[in-house]
């Protein structure tokens, strides 16, 4: 494996003609193309659920078909060191992203508000027409907007992105405790069924998606539209905000470059298995119970 080196020493050695185009072989960062690689093939892992299954059952995986068994595990594992993750790694290197275009832009003297802005609005209508046409679990709509807020982020230092990246997680973090706290006050019949659909819901649903594209946009539209006009405010965008902001911090401080010392990334995997796995852990157990 070639050995990784920072931005600013690729983009030096380029020409203002080379920097106008797209990512060349001297300037690519070998671990942030393995890191990519490796969260597009995990994420597969949990939108399978949602490929294959009724929608819910990736919220509620007892509304379909046997949870017993080897499906609870393969389940468990997979909502262990999947769910959420590579959107994380994702998102994280979504921003990391902005500090190598705006960078190879700058380097040039040239502004990068209009080129970013310009990726933004591309990626925004991709993931609109995604959502709404072809699957309603599309992220691009979300990164999109993310990203046209985060990029007047991106010259903070680490310490101070980090600090801001925690905030915004925060909030959605404290919708997510303060709805958990309160259910008994606003739950009502109409959510219950969307959480625990009845059979004939359920197979209205296949029913749809075993049909023409034209039946499938029954279902398929709206629950697009509530990813966007609800889950968006209240969840996704501010966790995927708050992760561009940590990507960034992270990629300034070359945690993504893999210049740091083999000590400093053990001790982030022990943090994971020691923290982060146990807390999940007893979350699976609060969710069932």
């Amino acid at each position: 494996m070639a050995e990784a080196r920072p931005a600013t020493e690729a983009v030096a050695s380029l020409q203002p003609a080379e920097l106008a185009g797209p990512i060349t072989a001297p300037e690519r960062i070998v671990s942030l193309d393995v890191l990519r690689g490796f969260a597009v093939l995990g994420i597969l892992v949990m939108n399978i659920q949602s490929f294959s299954m009724v929608g819910m059952a990736y919220m509620n995986p007892t509304v379909y078909g046997d949870l017993a068994g080897a499906n609870y595990w393969v389940w468990y594992f997979g909502h262990l060191l999947a769910d959420m993750k590579f959107m994380t790694l994702f998102s994280m290197l979504f921003g990391a992203g902005i500090i190598v275009m705006t960078g190879r832009c700058e380097a040039t003297g040239r502004s990068p508000v209009g080129l970013h802005y310009r990726r933004m609005a591309w990626l925004l209508l991709f993931g609109v027409l995604h959502a709404h046409l072809l699957w309603y679990g599309d992220i691009l709509y979300i990164y999109a907007l993310c990203g046209m807020v985060a990029f007047w982020f991106r010259k903070l230092p680490p310490w101070l992105l980090i600090l801001l990246g925690l905030i915004a997680m925060s909030v959605s973090s404290g919708i997510s405790l303060l709805s958990g706290f309160t259910l008994d006050q606003w739950i009502n019949e109409d959510i219950v069924k969307v959480w625990n659909p009845t059979a004939e819901i359920i197979n209205e649903e296949i029913a749809a998606y075993r049909g023409g594209w034209w039946e499938q946009m029954g279902h398929r539209f709206p629950t697009a539209l509530l990813f966007e006009a609800w889950l968006f405010p209240t969840s996704f965008g501010w966790r995927a905000g708050g992760l561009m902001l940590v990507g960034m911090a992270l990629f300034k401080l070359e945690v993504f470059s893999a210049r740091r010392s083999a000590g400093f990334y053990v001790a982030l995997a022990g943090v994971a298995a020691l923290i982060g796995a146990p807390v999940i852990i007893y979350g699976i157990k609060r969710h069932f119970a």
